[in-house]
């Protein structure tokens, strides 16, 4: 594992360290604000983000991948088709770090994590917490851990967390791959493997 030297600077917050390989996950996947900041230790200061793309081995993944138009709203539909199927889902999440609490509304869900509407920009990108969470088509709520792994501003798409799931049991995650499944048309054919 490299080194975490990166730090990042979005939505007025500071986060990080970051080793190479978050940060590459953390750009890949759409979780970096285009208008944040980076920082590697050994810079005399924050750079614009774009800055960072040749340090950081990006430009060829930049030049490859990024969509023509509306790239923002195309990457995230093309990366749920692909490779993170979702459920939508309606029902109230509250999460909380034992100090600072909201509840917010599900919005997507799927195996790896949950997304949850709520404008209260509490919590950091990388920062553990604590979730509850009820929804319509799941028989139980569950309670689970997850780490931000962004938050939202843009308004025109839904303003809130985007959150991995951490140590996921068995059975919730066989409740969430049923919901997905059937979202996606997969019935009982959907195939998971638990985190």
């Amino acid at each position: 594992m490299s080194e975490k030297v990166w730090y990042l600077y979005q939505n007025n917050q500071q986060v990080g360290p970051f080793d190479s390989q978050q940060v590459t996950q953390l750009f890949t996947t759409h979780m970096i604000a285009k208008d944040g900041y980076i920082f590697k230790v050994g810079w005399k200061d924050w750079r614009p983000i774009e800055e960072g793309y040749e340090a950081l081995g990006l430009t060829q993944i930049i030049d490859s991948n990024m969509p023509p138009a509306a790239p923002e709203a195309k990457a995230a539909s093309e990366r749920r088709r692909e490779g993170a199927p979702r459920a939508g889902i309606s029902g109230r999440v509250v999460i909380h770090n034992n100090g600072q609490l909201t509840i917010g509304q599900g919005v997507n869900i799927s195996v790896g994590g949950i997304f949850v509407e709520t404008s209260q920009p509490l919590f950091t990108v990388g920062e553990r917490l604590k979730l509850s969470v009820r929804c319509e088509g799941m028989e139980k709520a569950f309670n689970v851990e997850a780490t931000v792994v962004r938050y939202n501003t843009d308004a025109r798409f839904p303003v809130g967390y985007g959150l991995r799931f951490e140590n996921i049991e068995q059975k919730t995650a066989e409740a969430i791959q049923k919901l997905v499944d059937e979202a996606n048309g997969k019935g009982d054919r959907g195939r998971f493997a638990a985190r």
